[in-house]
This record gives C-alpha cells, sequence and structure tokens, in this order.
C-alpha cells in the first residue's frame, strides 16, 4: 500500500463543521476530528457551554476552532451555518449533522408544535444543512463527508420517542438518498446509528434503576456507550480511510440490533 494505514485516519487540512457540538456525542466527536488534524466550526443552541468546548478543544489539539450559536431548529438559517464556516476557513470537507432533541411522551399525548420541531432539528436541519454542504463541496470539485446521525429507532420501535424514531427514520432514508446521488461528486455520505449512550439527551433513561438495568442486560458488550466510544467511527467516516464506503448506517450499539 502506498499509503501508511495510519495517513488514511489523518484529517489535516480539512476543515469540519459538527453540530450539536456542545456536550456529549457532538462534543467528543468534534474532539476526535480536531485531534485527527481538522479545523473546525461548532455550531450549537447552548451558547456558553459551545463557547467552553470550543475553547477546551482549541486548548487540547492546537487546532483552528470556531463556534456559532444558533438554532438548528431554524431553516432559514441553515445556509449562513455553511457560508460562516467557508468564509471563516475558506472551504468545506466535512459535515457532521448530530444536533437532535426529542420528547419523551406517550404517541397520544404528542402534540403537533412537539413533533414538528423534532422534524425540524433532527430531520429537516439534515436535509437542508447537507444540501448547503453539498453545494459548496461540489464547487470545490476535491469530494467531502457527510455524517448524520441516525438511530436504533431507524429501525426498531420504542415507546415514548415515536416522533423521534420517525425523525430518525428520516435521516436513515436521507442518507441512502444523498449517497446515490452524491455519489459521483465523490461526496460519501454514511450514518452512526448509536445505541443506548450516556449523555444528557438519555439522562431520563438513566435516571431510572429498571430501565438501566434491563437496558444493560440486552447489550451484548454488558454496558452503555461512553461519548469516547463513537470518536473512531467518526473519524473513520470523516476519513480517506472510508473513501469507498458510502450510504452505510453504522449500528454503534454494543451488539443491540445482533442479539
Amino acid at each position: 500500500m502506498a499509503t501508511k494505514s495510519i495517513e488514511l485516519f489523518a484529517l489535516d487540512g480539512k476543515i469540519g463543521l459538527v453540530t450539536g457540538a456542545a456536550r456529549g456525542l457532538g462534543r467528543a466527536m468534534a474532539a476526535g476530528l480536531a485531534g485527527a488534524g481538522a479545523d473546525l466550526l461548532l455550531v450549537d443552541v447552548l451558547e456558553d457551554t459551545l463557547a467552553q468546548t470550543a475553547s477546551d478543544i482549541r486548548n487540547e489539539t492546537g487546532r483552528r476552532l470556531d463556534h456559532l450559536s444558533t438554532d438548528l431548529g431554524n431553516t432559514g438559517a441553515l445556509e449562513s451555518i455553511v457560508a460562516a464556516c467557508v468564509d471563516r476557513f475558506g472551504r468545506l470537507d466535512i459535515l457532521v449533522n448530530n444536533a437532535a432533541t426529542t420528547v419523551r411522551k406517550p404517541f397520544t399525548e404528542i402534540t403537533p408544535e412537539q413533533f414538528d420541531r423534532i422534524m425540524a432539528v433532527n430531520a429537516k436541519a439534515a436535509y437542508f444543512l447537507s444540501q448547503h454542504a453539498a453545494r459548496q463541496m461540489i464547487r470545490q470539485n476535491t469530494g467531502g463527508k457527510i455524517i448524520n446521525m441516525a438511530s436504533l429507532t431507524s429501525e426498531i420501535g420504542m415507546p415514548n420517542i415515536t416522533a423521534y424514531g420517525a425523525s430518525k427514520g428520516g435521516v436513515y432514508a436521507l442518507t441512502k438518498g444523498l449517497a446515490v446521488e452524491l455519489a459521483a461528486h465523490r461526496i460519501c455520505v454514511n450514518a452512526i446509528a448509536p445505541g443506548f449512550f450516556v449523555t444528557d439527551l438519555t439522562s431520563p433513561v438513566w435516571d431510572s434503576a429498571d430501565k438501566r438495568a434491563w437496558i444493560q442486560s440486552r447489550i451484548p458488550l454488558g454496558r452503555p456507550g461512553s461519548p469516547d466510544d463513537i470518536v473512531g467511527t467518526a473519524i473513520y467516516l470523516a476519513s480517506a480511510a472510508s473513501d469507498y464506503l458510502t450510504g452505510r448506517v453504522i449500528f454503534l450499539d454494543g451488539g443491540w440490533m445482533a442479539s
């Protein structure tokens, strides 16, 4: 092999945009991509936490990091996010659509407003941010990587999060469609479908001892995921190591879907 194996995963010279980057899985992926050499624009609605995250990762890695606080549920703001990245760094090579929200309620109690909000942040933002990013990548004519965040609920049903599952089912389908449509431009589109991870978004699950015990009993590896567990997969999908992989949804779930 002409290229050393470790160099396949290097992101030196690459520019990335990570949404939902203030904490949890988004923060972990941002830190991992920066550690692999990428310069990043971090986006989140949590302004103070986001600023601290950007500062921490900048200090830890020495990479160029900037941040932009905005609501991904505002479709009209999405084009300006990509424009801000290009304005600050000159290009865009990697997009990570990680921002998400949910409401834990029975299906019969979800309001239209709650449904629309979940769809706007989880699915609509991924669609149109990918659209704006793809246009930029096509102009650059150097390929690119789009990484979406699917979910176990993209394929299996779970109570009290049906709206979330519907949004993530949309992300699953979006990943497949974009992979086919953008392949001619050497833009690879894949998704990570996390299983049960310990994050701020999933804290209601872990607050229940019974739920926690049941979930852990269902995971063949015997434990929930931590944010650090997603880093390797994110770097792989962002790097040249995955240049022949597109349209795949990787279930990062400790074996849940296999059991």
